[in-house]
């Protein structure tokens, strides 16, 4: 069983295993996350976390994986033109997550890119209900989940046209190449300005999230298990 078609092809480029062994069973999500409508609540969460004004959100693991180092240098780039932008990387510390706090010292970048850690599942939704966007440029995933959870909360998703990203986010995402500078920092800008691709981006995400569910997972693990107790009698 793989997550993702990304993940199937991986293991029988590096491990030489048939394709026709593997079945992809995607994953599902958090079905009770959803959209906060009400401005208050979202601005009580920021509040506790220190985001004042519009802001890009990444949520997950702080590690060199996630891409945030060009994060940072696309953002510096933007917020040249756009002083009021907040960037907000959230998520427990990972491995070698010291150079991101050093890089954000060396640009000056103390006051508009904040580190909150880890962010409970109580306030997830309200901060993603509340973000510009979700900027997730990871270099690697071998599904994704944190897009399908920034989908179903209604924010708009700039991801990598990278590994199982792009199947996972589907036509429902600005995908760009996560090593280059200028098209994450292009993205930003385009998500932040204009409106109408926003909202756009919201309601193909709302669409796009109802392909996965953990009882279709369930499903397709339990045909695996089936057809091997039949071949093995």
């Amino acid at each position: 069983l793989a997550d993702s078609e990304a993940t199937k092809i991986d293991l029988t480029a590096r491990y030489g295993v048939p394709p026709g062994k593997i079945t992809v069973a995607y994953p599902g999500y958090d079905e009770r996350l959803a959209p906060v409508r009400d401005p208050s609540v979202i601005e009580a969460f920021k509040a506790r976390y220190g985001i004042a004004g519009d802001y890009f959100l990444y949520l997950g693991t702080l590690q060199p994986r996630k891409n945030l180092s060009r994060l940072i240098t696309a953002f510096a780039a933007l917020r040249s033109e756009q002083p009021e932008r907040m960037l907000v990387l959230a998520g427990k510390r990972g491995w070698l997550y010291d150079d991101l706090f050093a890089q954000v010292r060396h640009r000056g970048l103390e006051e508009c890119v904040i580190f909150p850690g880890y962010i409970p599942d109580e306030a997830k939704a309200a901060l993603l209900s509340g973000a510009l966007a979700f900027a997730f440029p990871s270099l690697y995933e071998g599904f994704g989940l944190p897009v399908l959870e920034a989908q179903a909360c209604g924010c708009p998703v700039l991801t990598s046209a990278a590994s199982s990203l792009p199947e996972v986010a589907g036509d429902a995402a600005l995908l760009v190449d996560p090593t280059d500078i200028a098209a994450l920092t292009a993205g930003l800008q385009r998500i932040a300005g204009d409106t109408g691709f926003r909202e756009a981006l919201i309601e193909r995400g709302f669409d796009n999230v109802h392909r996965f569910s953990w009882s279709a997972c369930a499903q397709s693990a339990l045909d695996v298990i089936e057809q091997f107790m039949v071949s093995s009698q």
